[in-house]
């Protein structure tokens, strides 16, 4: 059970349908737990890892997927051919069946056993749901991609993936994905507030736009700060570099804010922080998401100290085009205010107008659902009682709630329950006192995508999914 440090594996968490507590989607579909943007995440225990060996897991996101690298070298002493992979779910689910695909080509990282099992906790108690031999053919041709049923249903939160009997103890695994449905709904999680260095990932890993965001320090040589405040549901923050923006003694010190590069507002879904950033110099933005190490006892943070991962999908501002995506570590648990020293912090009810004013439109994550339903879930209230205030304090504003879904499912289907929860959202702002004449709903499935989705692109399909303000 215990992984042992060399051998080289690549995972890429796949793409998938929707998750349980997002804006309106096509939540009938079996969704894929284990997706970045479903809440689940890959972990390590404290045995798991030898330090002495330098045994590392480094986990970057792409594209809404998790890779994990694993590197090993006591083969010559007899260590085991397996890759034993771990993930934590969002919320217990009963999985129905897996999917995997990888070998890119080379006879000898196809694996020829792959296993799956289940437990109610992190560490041990495991069982067994479904077990695959890889045919020879898949080998020879050094690829493989297999939909493999479980032989038995059982919930669990935690998840434990087995690769056995490679040539020589090498793996690429290029698709992931486990598809079922949560038995419960998603506990909040609110441990986002904080002050976070953001670290770019190396070069010989990730195209040149996953430093984009680090780059935009006007010539300092350290890396910028992500500053965050959670309340309940609703997280706003922003990003910017301080007068002392560096490390002393291998911690970050923050001194005094000299700018405030760009701003963050959103909410929590499947215990992903899903936003919008808005680039301050010219107004242009983009939409992704932050997801942090689950916490529970055994499992402990990766050897690099980083605590999670920032994704953003489309980057229109100063740095350049395309995704990037940075590491994590956290400096403070208490955040500072949002703004250059000496000046007042902005509310988020001000920052969204701000934005509304600029772009005519505001993405309301954070606004979630009951499964497969048009019923608000009670901790949408903090996000939409900042629509309450933004709306009190414009009182000529009127506004449209946009229900938008991706792709997946039937457009019909998309289309009927998008329209359904925009009309709840409107009941929600006229029952806080919003006068029913500044309000109107319209659902538009998924007619009008953020960004246009391709497949095994699980970051563009869940900016697409979402409830937007739209001003009028």
């Amino acid at each position: 059970m215990l992984l042992k440090p060399v051998f080289l594996l690549s995972l890429f968490l796949a793409a998938s349908c929707m998750a349980q507590s997002v804006a309106p989607s096509a939540s009938h579909e079996l969704i894929d737990v284990v997706s970045f943007f479903n809440g689940g995440f890959p972990y390590t225990f404290e045995k798991q890892v030898n330090p002495s060996r330098h045994a590392d897991q480094l986990r970057v996101i792409s594209r809404g997927r998790t890779t994990n690298y694993f590197r090993r070298n006591d083969l010559s002493e007899g260590g085991s051919l397996d890759a034993i992979l771990f993930y934590a779910l969002a919320a217990p689910a009963t999985i129905e069946s897996f999917r995997v695909a990888g070998g890119g080509g080379k006879w000898d990282y196809i694996p020829r056993r792959i296993a799956f099992a289940v437990s109610s906790l992190p560490v041990g108690n495991f069982q067994t749901v479904a077990e695959f031999d890889v045919p020879e053919s898949a080998v020879s041709r050094g690829s493989y991609d297999f939909s493999i049923p479980v032989k038995q249903k059982i919930s669990g939160r935690y998840l434990r993936v087995t690769l056995s009997d490679s040539r020589f103890g090498q793996y690429q695994l290029s698709y992931f994905s486990a598809l079922g449905r949560f038995d419960q709904p998603t506990e909040l999680r609110e441990d986002f507030s904080g002050i976070y260095g953001m670290h770019g990932i190396s070069q010989d890993m990730v195209s040149l736009a996953d430093n984009a965001m680090v780059e935009q320090q006007k010539g300092t040589a350290f890396f910028p700060y992500l500053i965050l405040q959670q309340n309940g549901n609703q997280v706003s923050g922003c990003y910017g570099y301080a007068k002392n923006n560096g490390g002393r003694g291998g911690k970050l010190q923050l001194d005094e804010i000299s700018e405030v590069v760009g701003t963050f507002t959103g909410g929590v879904e499947n215990n992903v922080f899903r936003f919008t950033r808005t680039y301050a110099e010219d107004g242009s933005q983009s939409q992704g998401a932050m997801a942090l190490d689950p916490v529970a006892e055994n499992i402990t943070r990766d050897i690099y100290n980083k605590v999670g991962y920032l994704l953003v999908e489309r980057n229109s501002g100063k740095g350049g085009e395309g995704a990037f995506r940075v590491n994590l570590t956290r400096s403070s648990n208490t955040p500072v205010a949002c703004a250059v020293t000496g000046q007042k912090e902005k509310a988020p009810d001000e920052v969204m107008a701000e934005n509304l004013e600029k772009t005519g439109k505001l993405q309301l994550y954070g606004v979630n659902f009951d499964f497969d339903s048009d019923v608000l879930r009670p901790e949408s209230s903090t996000v939409l009682d900042e629509v309450v205030k933004l709306a009190n304090a414009n009182p000529s504003w009127k506004f449209e709630i946009g229900g938008h879904t991706d792709s997946i499912g039937s457009a019909d289907y998309n289309l009927k329950l998008s329209d359904r929860r925009a009309a709840s959202v409107v009941r929600y702002l006229t029952g806080k006192g919003i006068d029913a004449a500044r309000l109107s709903s319209k659902g538009y499935g998924a007619t009008r995508p953020l960004v246009p989705e391709t497949d095994g692109n699980d970051t563009a399909r869940a900016q697409n999914r979402r409830v937007e303000l739209v001003k009028q």
